[in-house]
């Protein structure tokens, strides 16, 4: 956005600085209020407090400093703003110095989400350069229980440990950071770049879903761990981008048939119609017979069972996981 008169005229979130002139609590919110009843208008502005990284001596500790002595955030007019930063009250925009915008502007669906941290702080922010966090080391992902519901930014999982912490990008180089949220409340939107994750969770589901299939093929009831690792996977892969056709096929497979032993059936169709749109990129014969696996048990087609057996059975250095899946049409052909 520039200073065009289109560009004054729509509103967003500005990014401010605002330094008191006096103590006082509050001063910034009176200050905007006051402002909007001498103009007639309805800015918003967001300010709370935050969270600094202090390291003394060695020893590393958080300092919580109000905001309303750095930066708010300000909802409105740029033009109606600028009128506000002209009076001597402390606000100042901040320059951004890393775009074509003129002045730091946050979305409404980040701030939607900045706003969902603060919250779940009780208005104390996690407040952080970007400096420190490596982004490309996260996928993008949204909460979806716990709380911070509706949450989306980048996560960063800690090692051997089935938490993690979510980044947010506000603008520039400034960011917060939601703490300890668990694998199982988040769903992936989109698997970071080159990153290994991917492939190795969707491997490591293959077992439980091998065995939820047996379980369900011999009419018994699924144990409330398995129905969760189920439920669990297809909420956090149901809408992942991938940009992978062939382990796109893979997964989608998966999650049909998941759905399906869940009595998902609308998604369990919804899934398997996106497998056939992605299948003819399946080239691993591997991959082809866990495929007609799945599909053959559920859908109680033996021919498929059969053709998958004999795909299997020619692969000439097997796997951990390919003699599993062969095991398994041995277990299934010989009922």
């Amino acid at each position: 956005m520039n200073d065009s008169e289109s560009g004054c005229q729509s509103i967003n979130w500005y990014v401010l600085n605002h330094i008191a002139t006096t103590p006082s609590r509050n001063i910034a919110q009176r200050t905007v209020d006051r402002f909007n009843e001498a103009e007639g208008l309805d800015l918003q502005l967001f300010a709370p407090s935050y969270v600094v990284r202090e390291e003394k001596d060695g020893v590393v500790s958080m300092k919580r400093i109000h905001l309303t002595f750095h930066y708010v955030f300000l909802r409105g007019r740029l033009n109606d703003i600028k009128q506000l930063c002209r009076m001597e009250n402390g606000f100042s925009f901040l320059l951004n110095r890393s775009g074509a915008a003129r002045y730091a502007m946050i979305d409404d669906a980040t701030m939607r989400s900045f706003r969902i941290i603060a919250k779940a702080y009780e208005n104390e922010l996690p407040y952080y350069s970007l400096e420190d966090i490596d982004l490309e080391a996260g996928d993008l992902v949204e909460v979806v229980n716990g709380d911070f519901p509706g949450l989306i930014g980048t996560f960063i999982p800690k090692l051997k440990s089935n938490t993690g912490n979510i980044v947010l990008r506000v603008d520039q180089n400034l960011g917060t950071v939601a703490y300890n949220i668990k694998v199982s409340d988040v769903r992936v939107l989109e698997f970071a770049r080159d990153s290994r994750r991917v492939y190795d969770q969707i491997d490591a589901f293959i077992p439980q879903l091998l065995k939820a299939l047996r379980l369900q093929h011999d009419g018994k009831p699924l144990t409330p761990a398995l129905i969760s690792r189920l439920s669990v996977f297809c909420r956090r892969f149901e809408v992942v981008r991938l940009n992978n056709p062939k382990l796109e096929a893979k997964l989608y497979a998966l999650l049909s048939v998941a759905n399906s032993i869940l009595g998902n059936i609308d998604e369990a169709a919804r899934f398997r119609d996106l497998h056939n749109r992605r299948r003819q990129s399946m080239t691993n014969p591997a991959t082809a017979a866990l495929v007609m696996l799945l599909f053959g048990v559920n859908d109680h087609d033996p021919v498929t069972l059969c053709n998958g057996k004999t795909l299997i059975d020619n692969i000439s250095v097997a796997s951990a996981l390919q003699q599993a899946i062969a095991e398994e049409y041995s277990y299934y052909l010989s009922r």
